[in-house]
């Protein structure tokens, strides 16, 4: 394909208006070009993305793809800016408008050019390959959800393009399978060019479909019409509802508003192969996700910024769904076992479990713990009936089970009863990154068990210290801060009354949990090695967490200000040696963390 000049589109003729803007827009571009050596802006750890949509986020196919993109990225590179156009061009797509919107982008993006783009669905393609190269020199794009993809051009800007092509025939042939007697499939069109393009792919599908199965075509119907057809269905018909955008007179359908009137008229299943259309009352089929194609499009893009190679035209994405309404199955009382494997069910009705999961959980585990106390006594019963010969031997026995259930009840008891609203997933994030750091400091297998055991009760001392103090959410008085630092030795006691080792790791570490390597902690101002090792490793995780988390006396800081305050501790509230090893390893560390949170803790900068 011949390269396109800045302003020169084919097939679009242009107006006296859009020549001015044309002369405009060089004279700007020559601006930028002189002014560029002396304008340049120094490279930013801070990567830009541009996402261009062709159409408005209003359109709920824009709106998942957008969101699609924003997800993926903040998973992927977090730090991310990212910015957005919306070109409308459902409403406006000529000559004019098209140079006004080039014309606006090199004035708004002269010096601040992002580091890579996403087009979405085919307009905002075409308006990348018009005037891309000119607008955004040397900047990688990627482009998805588009209609008869063709790869990019050798040297172009355009890396990989993801096309939109649903899975038509998974979706007739699990209708076949589903309805035994189907002998006609009423395919359903509106007057867009995207339709056009669509029944094209639905006719060269149509030729693998079974012999008896007829597909007749219908297109360009008001809705009235189209409610009249559909009602005049017969039971051995079925219809392929393709998405209604564009009326006869040029105007545009309600988003899912031809699903709903159809589904409630007619006597014959719809399906359907994209996921927009459902929960209106269609049944469904194999779907082609507007938001699994934003996040191919996100993939490849951040694949090509860190240098890696893309595949140009992806036709083969991970972007499809099979997935049905329960209710739609039920009315045309299609049994749910019949789908395929991968099926998705959406709008089933809750279990009563499901319903009551919450309540249930607690209940379980009472009834599971007195099963076990059953089932523990029904056992020593049967020891003491075999060992009736050996009477001392019954009473050590009967001696170290008692022992063993008096200390597990009572440090049970104790924990569970000194508890506080952030403890559970508090408890499990210390847990595993001190098991984490233990592991890089070199502790055995059997001592990294105990440390991850042992560390969930640094702060079980909490129990005595009142609800007013611990869950206080403004600053402490220096009496109130004397009160809370009592927990230390409160844990210890409470942890020190046996000789297991497990229990005096514990001990130690609820004891020395907020001692510092330069002795200013407390209880005892130990200081360095004299902490101990597990106190150590407990104490910084549990700092870090704390610092991520919110709290009633707190909002949860940033991880760029928790890892300077680590780093600034070194030496001073922390074993270097373990800051050196935690900093060295932050990526894992947070994953382990992330593991545990019920909302990731992700803050992508987003402009919109």
């Amino acid at each position: 394909m011949q390269k396109n000049t800045l302003f020169s589109i084919p097939a679009i003729s242009f107006s006296c208006s859009s020549k001015i803007i044309t002369v405009l827009a060089l004279l700007l571009l020559v601006v930028k070009a002189v002014a560029a050596p002396t304008l340049h802006t120094p490279p930013s750890a801070q990567q830009t993305i541009l996402i261009i949509h062709s159409y408005t986020p209003g359109y709920i196919w824009t709106a998942d793809m957008n969101q699609a993109i924003i997800d993926t990225f903040k998973e992927q590179a977090p730090s991310s800016l990212m910015r957005f156009e919306f070109m409308d061009t459902r409403n406006h797509f000529d000559s004019n408008y098209l140079s006004s919107l080039a014309l606006l982008f090199a004035n708004k993006y002269a010096h601040a050019q992002p580091d890579g783009i996403i087009a979405t669905d085919d307009n905002a393609l075409f308006f990348m390959r018009t005037y891309g190269a000119d607008l955004f020199p040397g900047v990688p794009v990627v482009a998805t959800g588009i209609n008869n993809a063709n790869a990019p051009e050798p040297f172009s800007n355009i890396r990989s393009i993801i096309a939109e092509k649903a899975d038509h025939l998974s979706t007739l042939q699990q209708a076949i399978a589903l309805f035994p007697n189907l002998r006609t499939v009423h395919v359903i069109a509106d007057s867009s060019k995207a339709s056009e393009s669509v029944l094209e792919e639905i006719q060269i599908v149509a030729e693998q479909l079974p012999k008896h199965i007829d597909v007749q075509y219908t297109t360009a119907l008001t809705l009235e019409e189209l409610k009249a057809f559909a009602s005049a269905r017969k039971p051995d018909e079925i219809i392929y509802l393709l998405p209604h955008i564009k009326t006869i007179g040029g105007q545009y359908f309600r988003h899912r508003a031809v699903e709903r009137a159809l589904a409630k008229v007619s006597p014959v299943p719809i399906i359907v192969s994209w996921s927009i259309q459902m929960d209106t009352g269609v049944l469904g089929g194999r779907l082609l996700s507007p938001y699994s194609l934003g996040r191919q499009a996100a993939f490849a893009l951040n694949t090509v910024l860190l240098g890696r190679p893309v595949i140009p035209l992806q036709t083969d994405a991970a972007i499809y769904s099979t997935v049905y309404d329960f209710n739609a199955l039920r009315e045309f009382g299609i049994d749910s076992k019949r789908l395929p494997a991968n099926a998705t069910l959406i709008n089933r009705p809750e279990s009563f479990i499901q319903q009551h999961f919450k309540a249930l959980i607690p209940s379980a585990a009472i009834i599971l713990v007195l099963s076990l106390i059953l089932f523990l006594t029904y056992k020593n019963l049967q020891k003491q009936l075999v060992l009736q010969k050996n009477h001392q031997h019954i009473i050590k026995l009967d001696k170290e089970v008692i022992e063993t259930q008096r200390e597990i009840v009572a440090t049970l008891g104790e924990v569970i009863e000194a508890r506080s609203q952030e403890t559970g997933g508090h408890v499990q994030r210390v847990a595993s990154v001190s098991r984490f750091l233990g592991e890089q400091v070199g502790i055995d297998d059997d001592h990294l068990e105990l440390l991850e055991a042992a560390s969930p009760m640094h702060d079980v001392g909490k129990i005595g210290v009142p609800d007013a103090i611990l869950n206080k959410p403004g600053k402490l008085t220096p009496e109130e801060f004397e009160i809370i630092k009592t927990h230390t030795t409160i844990g210890q006691e409470i942890l020190n009354r046996s000789n297991r080792e497990l229990l005096k790791i514990a001990a130690d570490i609820a004891h020395q949990h907020h001692e510092r390597w330069d002795g200013k902690g407390y209880p005892n101002g130990l200081r360095g090695k004299e902490i101990s090792i597990y106190a150590r490793i407990t104490m910084l995780a549990d700092v870090y967490d704390a610092l991520s988390s919110e709290r009633c006396y707190k909002k949860a800081w940033p991880e760029e200000k928790v890892l300077g305050y680590i780093a600034s501790e070194r030496a001073k509230a922390f074993d270097p040696e373990l800051v050196d090893i935690f900093l060295g390893n932050i990526d894992t560390i947070r994953s382990i963390r992330n593991q545990y949170l019920e909302v990731p803790p992700l803050s992508t900068s987003v402009e919109q």
